[in-house]
């Protein structure tokens, strides 16, 4: 009878802690105290939509964008279409060998990247890759001018982590999201507003916070490295490159896919993407310049070397983006 007690007694001043540290985050985040209402407290940013709604950072574009009501952005002077041509004229002739046409997020849009591409003077270049994209707008992009690239080499090029940004609706800014349906993906979010009212954020933080240190400790308390929501991001990634490929076909496209790393890959190790996208282009036979490896090589896996190859943005530097499109250009031309 006393055990019984005591266990009523001890659950009911769990219960009365629970709810009063419950309160004060409740009341922390309706002040919104910036110092413990950070989003890395309570999610991960690679698989909850609430770490993003939380986000305060905002993408500062510069003045050479302009709104797009499915890409959310693109650049100005480069037209995009709003529609997928599906009855565009197919003219198939020969191979364009000294035309390349890009797409990717800031890697590709890097302007370190883009002046080495300019440097090759018997190589005419299109670029539509854009900062902050996911895998897919990147895929969008591509399938909304792949009639306008016809018998040209398609270079897609991404960091390994775009993939994650594939789940989200929302990021720096609003975007379109492709959800399950069926067997199938469809867009939605569509179209793109940008002057959407706040998104409302209210959650058990207590139960959050928990469970996301439990999480973080389980990965070395580094995020890359969670299998969350990985089922999707994998049947996203899937289904980006086989539609893509599908339509390089139609189009007398010849697929390029390049994939970068961040430094932390090779300071620690690659997460499970680099395995999976690596495996999976090989599988379905695409031509992959493999960033981590060709760095690998050059640095003879000397991480100071390693660390000379990235710039203070985080993103690859002159040095290694040499490396890098000296074997994109030597392989495509070997095609």
């Amino acid at each position: 009878m006393n055990l019984t007690k005591n266990l009523k007694k001890y659950l009911l001043l769990v219960t009365i802690y629970i709810l009063v540290f419950e309160f004060i985050f409740q009341i922390f985040f309706f002040f919104d105290f910036k110092f413990i209402t950070k989003a890395d407290l309570y999610y991960n940013g690679y698989c909850d939509q609430r770490y993003w709604n939380l986000n305060t950072k905002k993408i500062n574009f510069k003045t050479n964008t302009k709104n797009h009501e499915k890409l959310s952005f693109i650049k100005k002077g480069i037209e995009i279409p709003s529609e997928i041509k599906t009855n565009a004229i197919i003219n198939k002739r020969k191979y364009l060998k000294d035309e390349l046409t890009f797409y990717g997020s800031s890697y590709i849009n890097h302007d370190e990247f883009k002046k080495i591409i300019k440097n090759y003077d018997s190589i005419k270049s299109k670029n539509y890759a854009l900062e902050s994209y996911g895998l897919d707008q990147i895929y969008l992009s591509y399938k909304l001018t792949a009639h306008l690239n016809q018998n040209k080499a398609i270079i897609i090029g991404f960091l390994l982590e775009d993939l994650d940004r594939s789940i989200f609706y929302k990021r720096e800014y609003q975007k379109v999201v492709f959800a399950r349906k069926d067997n199938n993906f469809i867009m939605q979010n569509i179209p793109i507003i940008q002057k959407r009212s706040n998104l409302i954020n209210f959650d058990f933080y207590l139960y959050r916070f928990i469970t996301n240190f439990y999480n973080l400790y389980k990965n070395n308390f580094d995020p890359r490295l969670s299998m969350c929501k990985s089922v999707i991001k994998k049947d996203l990634f899937s289904f980006f490159i086989d539609d893509i490929k599908k339509t390089t076909e139609i189009y007398n496209q010849k697929l390029i896919i390049i994939t970068f790393n961040l430094n932390e890959d090779f300071i620690k190790k690659p997460s499970w993407r680099y395995n999976f996208i690596k495996d999976y282009l090989k599988e379905k036979n695409i031509m992959h310049i493999d960033t981590y490896k060709i760095l690998k090589d050059k640095s003879n896996n000397d991480i100071k070397k390693i660390n000379k190859f990235f710039g203070t943005d985080g993103h690859n530097n002159n040095k290694s983006f040499k490396f890098i499109i000296e074997k994109l250009i030597n392989d495509y031309k070997a095609m």
